[in-house]
C-alpha cells in the first residue's frame, strides 16, 4: 500500500498540523494533498523534514491562491510548496535544510491570522441568518403550532434522524467554539511576541475524548437510521389484515380497488424506536366513478403516555382540517376521539393512536369508524 489517508487536526490548529505532517514523514508517509477532513500521504523514505503553514487571506471575491512571487521567495529560502486547503498553504523543508522560519517577528505573523480569526469567531452568522429567515417565513405561513406538530410526528416516525441531526449540530457547535478559542489564543500570543509552537507536546486528551464520543454517537445514530430505513417496507394493501389499521371493507364499503392520481392502494410499515408506524391508503371504484377513499396514519407507541401528546400533533397536521375543527366525541372502547366536520378523526386507546380520513364526506360515519377501530385495537 503506497497511499494512506488520515484525519488531520483542525485548520485553526497551526502548530498541531505542522507537527502532524512532520511526524507522518518521520514514519515514512509524505503529505501530498490536504482535504476538508482527511490528508492524503504517499510512502516515502522516513526523514526529519519540517513542515510550515502560511495563512493567506486574499481580498474579497478573489481565490485563495498564494501569489507565485511569494511561493518563489519561499522556494529561494529552501521551502518546497506542497499543497493548500482554503487559506492554508503548506510548505516542506527537507531534512538537513537550513531554510529559515517564515517570520522573525511573531506580531508580523499574527497579522496574517486576522481574517482566519474573524471567520472562526463570526463565520457562523451567515448560516444562522439564512436559517432564521427560513424559519420566520415558515412560521409566518404555517404558525408555530403546526411547525411544532410536524416536528413531533416526524420525531415519532423517524427518531434516529433527529438524534443524528442533534449530534451533528452539537458536534458543529463544539468544533466552532473550540476553533474560535484556539485561533484567538494563538493570535493574542503572537501579538504579545510569543512565537507559534511548531511542535506542541499537548496530547489534547479532553478534545479527543469529546470529539471521539460525538463521532461515535453520530455513527450509532446513522446506523440506527439506516437500519430503520432498511426494515421499512411499502407493499400493496392486503385483502385482509391483522395490523391495527382499517380497510374499507371493515366499514361496509365494497368495490374493486383502483388507483387515484397515479397512486395505488398501499401500506407502508416502519418499526421505530418510539413507535411502529403504518401509513395506509385505499381507493375503491364504483359505478359513480368516484369510489370511497380511506387514509390512515396509525401508531403503536412504545410509551402509552405519548398518545395524547401525539393526538394533538395529528390534529394540528391534518391534511383537510385545522386543529380548531376537531371536537371531542364519546366513543365506546376508545380512550378519546376528536372529530372534524371535514371527514377526519383522531382516536386514542392505550398505546395506540390514529388519524383517519374518509372520502367522500357523505359516507363519513365517525361512530362506525370508532367502533371498527375499538374492535381492531382490542383484538390486537
Amino acid at each position: 500500500m503506497n497511499r494512506k489517508y488520515k484525519f488531520h487536526p483542525g485548520m485553526y490548529e497551526l502548530g498541531e498540523n505542522e507537527k502532524f505532517y512532520s511526524d507522518m514523514e518521520a514514519r515514512g508517509w509524505r503529505l501530498k494533498k490536504r482535504g476538508g477532513s482527511l490528508s492524503r500521504f504517499e510512502r516515502a523514505e522516513p526523514s526529519r523534514a519540517r513542515y510550515r503553514i502560511e495563512v493567506y487571506s486574499p481580498p474579497f471575491l478573489e481565490h485563495s491562491v498564494l501569489p507565485e512571487e511569494k511561493i518563489a521567495v519561499f522556494a529561494d529560502c529552501g521551502w518546497e510548496y506542497v499543497t493548500d486547503c482554503g487559506n492554508l498553504h503548506i510548505f516542506r523543508a527537507p531534512e538537513g535544510s537550513s531554510a529559515p522560519e517564515f517570520y522573525d517577528d511573531p506580531a508580523q505573523q499574527a497579522e496574517t491570522l486576522k481574517k482566519l480569526k474573524r471567520d472562526a469567531v463570526w463565520g457562523w452568522v451567515p448560516t444562522v441568518a439564512v436559517w432564521a429567515v427560513w424559519l420566520f417565513i415558515y412560521l409566518t405561513l404555517n404558525g408555530a403550532g403546526k411547525f411544532a406538530a410536524q416536528f413531533q410526528t416526524s420525531l415519532v416516525e423517524l427518531p434516529p434522524l433527529f438524534l443524528l441531526a442533534g449530534v451533528l449540530l452539537l458536534q458543529a457547535l463544539y468544533l466552532r467554539v473550540r476553533s474560535a478559542w484556539i485561533i484567538t489564543r494563538t493570535y493574542r500570543r503572537m501579538k504579545k511576541g510569543i512565537p507559534l509552537d511548531h511542535s506542541p507536546s499537548k496530547r489534547r486528551r479532553v478534545h479527543r475524548a469529546v470529539s471521539g464520543s460525538l463521532r461515535a454517537m453520530a455513527i450509532l445514530c446513522g446506523a440506527l437510521l439506516v437500519l430503520q430505513l432498511i426494515v421499512t417496507r411499502s407493499t400493496d394493501l392486503p385483502e385482509e389484515t391483522a395490523d391495527p389499521y382499517l380497510l374499507l371493507a371493515d366499514l361496509g364499503a365494497a368495490g374493486e380497488r383502483t388507483s387515484f392520481i397515479g397512486r395505488d392502494s398501499s401500506v407502508t410499515y416502519s418499526p421505530g424506536l418510539l413507535a411502529d408506524y403504518w401509513d395506509m391508503r385505499e381507493y375503491l371504484d364504483d359505478p359513480s366513478g368516484m369510489g370511497p377513499a380511506l387514509y390512515q396514519d396509525v401508531y403503536r407507541l412504545r410509551f402509552p403516555a405519548m398518545a395524547d401528546w401525539l393526538a394533538e400533533a395529528l390534529m394540528n397536521t391534518a391534511s383537510l382540517s385545522r386543529q380548531e375543527n376537531f371536537q371531542p366525541m364519546e366513543a365506546p372502547g376508545l380512550d378519546a376521539v376528536w372529530v372534524s366536520h371535514r371527514h377526519e378523526l383522531v382516536a386514542v386507546k392505550g398505546n395506540m393512536a390514529a388519524r383517519v380520513t374518509y372520502l367522500p364526506s357523505d359516507n363519513f360515519d365517525p361512530q362506525l369508524i370508532c367502533a371498527a377501530l375499538a374492535e381492531r385495537w382490542t383484538a390486537g
